[in-house]
């Protein structure tokens, strides 16, 4: 493909920056919320944010995860107007409303019927009784000097706030938890283990994930007969549950496009800068740029997508050298000094060897774009 004076010129002159490093963009999203498997599918899809339910693809995802967070029902509630909090284990009116750190005040005079969720490390809520989440339980029993005491039990089954009662009310020294102070409450908001749904999924015999293409695999054991998979909040070992719990879940995105259409390189260059995003009208799209090491190997995931054998990316060889016309650093020392002269484009092939191919730019085949701000 000839190289006109005008067409290197809008090369450069479309260049988002001279010397940058990796311009993928990788972000997973915590939801707190217990949700289905298909429910925190639906949520991660319908956000222009979150993308779809996570895929992992390697050991350092998962060690990079912060999945901390919970909610989880206590034995405080609020009746119908009534004025005052009370833990329905005796009905005593409860003193953690004032202490100054917790939301519940806000509560205080409405008509409603409310009950207060913990949400780790150390805030209480009042929220509508109906809701799910996970729960304490306590076993009262009572110490040498007659002093009544507690223990507590974390259970990760996101149950609205009647039905967790009833779980937890096995004999009369069980009860939703009963926390006498703040100090009890946070000794019992330690973090704790619980299931966090990823998009790996069985489809018949076959394991797949809701988006993306990964072979990562991290089994607690075996893999059990359910079809959906979670992940340990705490060891992030992956383990199959119902499809109809609800657990809090994790969504997953990335700032690269791949486009299923056969184009030239200058064809999927200039598709790549006509995209847009209704949701992020501010976002501007790029053929992607690509560095050795991480940076390659994750592209090839995503290559694998594609429809075509090889992907076009954003390298070209100018005025005698190979340059990303984003302006980004070339990094990669095994590229011809003087290719043919068709061979002026830059490809990403499913069978790489580490580095980038180099094409006739008149080829056509699906390539590869990314937002930038």
């Amino acid at each position: 493909m000839k190289t006109s004076g005008p067409f290197l010129l809008l090369l450069l002159l479309c260049s988002t920056g001279s010397g940058q490093g990796s311009v993928v963009v990788r972000n997973y999203w915590y939801q707190s919320f217990p949700f289905t498997w298909q429910d925190a599918q639906s949520s991660c899809r319908s956000s222009p944010f979150y993308g779809d339910l996570a895929t992992i693809f390697s050991q350092s995802d998962e060690d990079g995860l912060n999945l901390n967070r919970y909610y989880a029902w206590t034995g405080m509630r609020k009746p119908k107007n009534y004025l005052h909090w009370i833990w329905v284990s005796d009905g005593d009116y409860s003193n953690l409303v004032n202490s100054g750190i917790s939301d519940l005040a806000e509560w205080n005079q409405l008509g409603n019927t409310y009950c207060a969720v913990a949400e780790y490390p150390d805030r209480l809520h009042g929220t509508d009784c109906d809701g799910a989440n996970f729960f304490f339980c306590h076993k009262r029993h009572y110490g040498p000097n007659g002093d009544v005491q507690y223990t507590y039990k974390f259970v990760p089954q996101a149950k609205s706030w009647p039905e967790a009662r009833q779980i937890c009310s096995t004999d009369s020294q069980h009860d939703l938890a009963t926390f006498q102070s703040f100090s009890d409450l946070r000794d019992a908001l330690d973090p704790q283990d619980y299931p966090v749904w990823i998009g790996l999924y069985r489809d018949g015999g076959t394991w797949k994930w809701s988006s993306r293409v990964s072979e990562y695999r991290n089994w607690e054991g075996k893999p059990g007969s359910d079809d959906c998979v979670s992940i340990s909040s705490e060891t992030k070992r992956m383990s199959t549950q119902d499809c109809a719990a609800r657990f809090p879940s994790l969504c997953y995105t990335d700032n690269l496009v791949l486009v299923k259409e056969n184009k030239t390189w200058e064809g999927a260059l200039e598709h790549c800068r006509a995209l847009n995003s209704n949701s992020r009208p501010y976002l501007r799209y790029e053929l992607v740029s690509v560095q050795p090491g991480g940076d390659h190997d994750y592209l090839m995931n995503r290559v694998m997508e594609a429809e075509t054998e090889e992907v076009w990316a954003g390298l070209r060889f100018l005025a005698g050298e190979w340059l990303w016309v984003n302006g980004a650093s070339m990094l990669y020392s095994d590229l011809p000094l003087c290719p043919p002269v068709v061979q002026h484009c830059g490809a990403l092939s499913k069978n790489s060897t580490g580095s980038m191919e180099t094409r006739d730019c008149s080829e056509k085949r699906n390539f590869m774009c990314y937002s930038t701000y």
